[in-house]
């Protein structure tokens, strides 16, 4: 398994340097909490210091937000309906309602489907068709560096 936030961490680093600063910054915060902050649309005051305003235009949110949603998918796709139900149920009466989104280690097939669907979710959030292509490539090179590494195996870049 590989956490978002280190695939973010990674990819951020490969393609925008200069958001390591948010990309730490929105660290310190559990997935559930940077999903709800990256994901809100509003003028409210958040408390990175900064407000969504400033947020657009950069590569980190959008990177996160696919990630965390390709992340919630593969984990829906691999628990029975009933259980996620009930685990929902759970996690609402729970102190950090969501466990760390991570992404399984995936075959050369699942891969494969996955570049698609993580391009059309680029596209679908705004980036332009180089951009989405590009980020969509590290994000699947990435990956398959952690399913090559297996588990338990540390990434050699950190």
């Amino acid at each position: 398994m590989v956490a978002v936030r280190d695939v973010v961490r990674d990819v951020v680093t490969e393609v925008a340097p200069r958001e390591l600063p948010l990309v730490d910054g929105l660290a310190t915060y559990d997935d559930e909490r940077v999903v709800r902050l990256l994901g809100r649309t509003g003028s409210r005051r958040e408390p990175l210091g900064f407000g969504w305003g400033e947020v657009v235009g950069l590569l980190t949110p959008v990177v996160w937000l696919v990630l965390d949603q390709v992340a919630q998918r593969l984990a829906g796709a691999a628990v029975d309906t009933t259980t996620s139900r009930a685990r929902r149920l759970l996690r609402r009466f729970a102190r950090g309602s969501r466990a760390p989104a991570d992404i399984p280690p995936l075959t050369a097939d699942e891969l494969a489907e996955l570049r698609g669907e993580v391009l059309e979710l680029f596209t679908r959030r705004g980036l332009d068709a180089q951009t989405a292509a590009e980020l969509t490539d590290r994000v699947v090179r990435r990956l398959g560096r952690a399913a090559d590494e297996g588990p338990g195996e540390p990434d050699p870049a950190r």
